[in-house]
């Protein structure tokens, strides 16, 4: 008799560890692994698990691998994900099995968890975000990201550091800064070498994309609805954080949305090189403008379909500063394109709108 109670006793303590006692709602459920501490050993999510971050300053310390198929959704009380010193986030889902990093009020993904039935519905900026906080080597691969941005830059993820890789990953209904900030549901401002961002689809959020002046951009991510093409961003656009200036060999190759310039100066050093793909477009805040420190500075700007243009030109690649017919270009808009060899401004035909 003593040993049943004992075994009965084991089995209850198995269960608590998936969410009972005062969890809060769904606790009951033995799926729900309620995370209430940082990450500090080598460690695994499962697929049969849905996990609920409730912690508040949650840290992974150490290599936290999650399967495919996994679902992660954020606590109000605790609503972001960080990265420590020695930690890695590998998050290596499948095209048939995505991992899913979503709102404590999505039932949609891992079901009602709060139990609340219809009453919440999930929005933008229900949770926080994740940030890979300057330390390298963490992995994203058909990963879901939906509803965040209620961080202090408006981002879902933010990759800072090298070697991280987000591929294959949708971004949907999340903030991204407004037309003040400069900052992506995908945060890549910080990104930095040997930083892969291929295969993603964006849509519904706010400003979709942001990255470094390190990183290349091929023609691989999508800025609309894989089912629908109206269905896409409010500032359409990859914006372009120029924390440092171009000082190595990149290309820009994306041609649904343009690349945005917000830099006074933003130059191309000697010895860099900026290729452009055919139909590339690049649009330019005011006052923006690129410097050239060698002749051969932007590979192909005259290729087929190439432009430079104002903001507010909604004729090339669309609405980018979506405001409709509220503004339009005109002379002056930006800056313009310097040559610092022979201090004078491109009259390149494909250059409008800029003051010089």
């Amino acid at each position: 008799m003593k040993a049943k109670i004992i075994m009965a006793a084991i089995i209850a303590a198995f269960f608590c560890m998936h969410g009972c006692g005062d969890d809060g709602p769904g606790s009951g459920d033995s799926n729900l692994v309620f995370v209430m501490d940082d990450i500090n050993q080598v460690t695994t999510w499962s697929a049969d698990s849905v996990y609920i971050i409730k912690v508040y300053d949650f840290y992974v310390n150490n290599s936290l691998s999650i399967e495919a198929g996994t679902v992660i959704k954020f606590h109000p009380d605790g609503p972001y994900m960080m990265v420590g010193s020695g930690g890695t986030i590998i998050a290596n889902g499948t095209a048939d099995q995505h991992i899913v990093f979503t709102s404590w009020k999505d039932d949609d993904h891992g079901g009602d968890s709060n139990e609340d039935g219809e009453a919440t519905m999930p929005a933008r900026k229900d949770w926080n975000g994740i940030n890979t906080n300057d330390n390298n080597g963490s992995i994203f691969n058909y990963c879901d990201f939906f509803y965040g941005g209620n961080s202090s830059y408006s981002y879902t993820l933010e990759t800072y550091g090298d070697n991280i890789q987000v591929t294959n990953c949708t971004f949907a209904f999340n903030a991204g800064d407004d037309e003040t900030g400069w900052y992506g549901a995908l945060d890549g401002n910080y990104a930095g070498s040997g930083c892969t961002f291929t295969g993603n689809v964006f849509y519904d959020n706010i400003r979709p994309f942001s990255v470094s002046t390190a990183v290349s951009i091929d023609n691989s991510n999508r800025f609309s609805h894989p089912d629908d093409a109206s269905r896409i961003n409010d500032y359409n656009g990859i914006f372009i954080e120029s924390v440092e200036d171009i000082n190595t060999a990149i290309s820009w190759e994306e041609t649904e949305v343009p690349f945005v310039i917000d830099d006074n100066d933003l130059w191309i050093e000697s010895g860099a090189s900026l290729t452009l793909g055919d139909n590339v477009c690049i649009k330019f805040r005011p006052d923006s403008e690129f410097v050239l420190d060698d002749n051969n500075a932007i590979v192909n700007h005259g290729g087929t379909g190439v432009t430079f243009t104002s903001y507010k030109d909604d004729s090339v690649k669309g609405d980018t500063n979506g405001d409709g017919s509220i503004t339009a270009p005109g002379p002056g808009d930006w800056g313009g394109i310097y040559d610092n060899i022979s201090s004078q401004y491109m009259n390149w035909a494909n250059i409008f709108y800029s003051a010089n």
